[in-house]
């Protein structure tokens, strides 16, 4: 029986929805990979040649790696509340609230981006040149997410159902195909477009080589969110650690092996930033005579699309419903329908998405649109991050005694190092999201700091200046 408007529905011992089933390991995985993993990072990570390697093992070790380490930790000694209840436990509500407000307000930029790309792809399956519309995109953005938000209703054992159907069909498949026509290109006697003989190393006093570590980074950013559902997850000490290694090495495989297949296929001045992945799959299959599978393969990288948003929705507003809770938010935002489900603050997210995408149409630019959004997610996301790392570090200096049933290796000194190492790397990003790109949207590189310190200082201030107005939810 559904709850009487403004009442949650029945919970267990647990404080868990009593309606709401258990999420095995597997799943686990797949809703982590599907997190970060996509085919829309790959043409960014191949146009750098041999350098990739580099890049990405840089990206892994000095990110990736350290991220999932001390997530895991967190996530076991404090799982309630994911980000919010890992800083909120370090330093109190007003930095946990500045923590949760970021992830959320970020992932409104990033997700508007991801859906322009999933558009972009989409467009492949009438006409490529739909993709540099800006009403096809804005239209695209607001229906595909009303539609994952409508998805996200039944609760986080649907959710996850969604994200693996759409990582295997939508992101596997397709890489494992890019892959396996970067091998058929290389054997069938294709001209290999991979400069094997070039140096592993860039040159990092080019503005460019830059840009392109801040693009490996930001190409395995979210692992972390899955830990907002972790008091759903069946036997949370043990699979909710390996499900965050398992999803970070396929990860860095997958993106590899897909960047691989796209610098063997297409030259490095050929390859789009955004569609290189489906461009080199409908290179490889005229080639070879399978050019009618490119509409198919773009609907699938779409789906895949789809489920990364899909993933997204519901993690980052479970912070903002924990602010709620102690009474930022208004009590009739955080009512739940009887999958546990905080529905309505889940409406007032699309809202805002669809609010977002609307600056397609504004700008009338669809390329400088891109790049402005994403480069405000790189930078509230930094932020993020460094209070998690500072978090980290403080729980274990401060509160030794609580039980974690995942540690850091190394003791105190060992996770101070991880850390440290993964809050240098994304002080690095906060500092890199501010040069322009090229070509520059604004034209002036000047103006375009300028935009983003603006969007960032008025975004930071909203949670520092709010004020709990509603009384405390129990």
């Amino acid at each position: 029986m559904s709850p009487k408007q403004g009442e949650s529905p029945s919970v267990s011992n647990s404080g868990v929805p009593a309606a709401m089933a258990k999420i095995g390991f597997f799943p686990l995985v797949c809703m982590t990979t599907a997190l970060f993993l996509t085919l829309r990072n790959m043409p960014a990570m191949a146009q750098t040649g041999m350098e990739m390697f580099f890049f990405n093992v840089l990206a892994v070790f000095a990110f990736l790696v350290p991220t999932a380490l001390v997530a895991a930790e967190l996530g076991t000694g404090w799982p309630e509340n994911g980000v919010f209840g890992w800083v909120e436990a370090a330093f109190g509500v007003r930095p946990a609230l500045l923590a949760s407000w970021l992830q959320w307000v970020q992932s409104l930029f990033g997700l508007t981006s991801i859906l322009a790309y999933a558009a972009g792809t989409a467009a492949y399956v009438v006409n490529p040149r739909l993709g540099d519309n800006p009403m096809f995109v804005c239209v695209a953005i607001v229906l595909i997410y009303w539609a994952a938000t409508a998805m996200n209703l039944f609760g986080a054992k649907g959710s996850s159902k969604i994200s693996t159907v759409c990582l295997l069909a939508g992101v596997l498949t397709p890489s494992l195909l890019l892959a396996l026509a970067g091998l058929f290109w290389l054997v069938s006697g294709e001209a290999n477009h991979l400069n094997t003989t070039a140096s592993l190393l860039p040159e990092w006093g080019e503005e460019n080589s830059l840009l392109l570590f801040l693009s490996f980074i930001f190409g395995f950013v979210g692992i972390e969110v899955s830990a907002a559902s972790i008091k759903h997850v069946a036997e949370p000490q043990r699979n909710y650690p390996r499900a965050l290694f398992v999803a970070a090495f396929l990860g860095f495989v997958i993106t590899l092996l897909g960047a691989l297949a796209i610098a063997v296929i297409l030259p490095v001045n050929g390859i789009d930033t955004v569609n290189g992945a489906i461009q080199a799959l409908s290179a490889a299959l005229g080639r070879f005579g399978l050019s009618a599978a490119v509409p198919i393969l773009a609907l699938l990288i779409s789906l895949g699309t789809i489920g990364q948003v899909s993933t997204w929705i519901v993690g980052p507003v479970r912070g903002l419903e924990t602010a709620g809770q102690r009474g930022y938010l208004p009590p009739a935002l955080l009512v739940r329908n009887s999958r546990g489900v905080p529905y309505r603050l889940l409406f007032a997210q699309a809202s805002c998405v669809t609010l977002i995408g609307l600056c397609f149409l504004v700008t009338g630019s669809v390329n400088a649109t891109f790049l402005i959004l994403t480069s405000v997610a790189v930078i509230l996301y930094s932020l993020m991050y460094v209070l998690m790392f500072a978090a980290a570090i403080t729980l274990r200096l401060k509160q030794p005694e609580v039980k974690r049933s995942y540690s850091v290796p190394g003791g105190t000194a060992g996770l101070v190092i991880v850390s440290l190492l993964g809050g240098s790397t994304v002080v690095a990003c906060l500092v890199i999201g501010f040069l322009p790109p090229s070509p520059d949207p604004l034209h002036s590189g000047v103006g375009y700091a300028l935009t983003l310190c603006a969007l960032s200082l008025l975004l930071v201030a909203v949670p520092l200046l709010a004020k709990p107005r509603w009384r405390q939810r129990k």
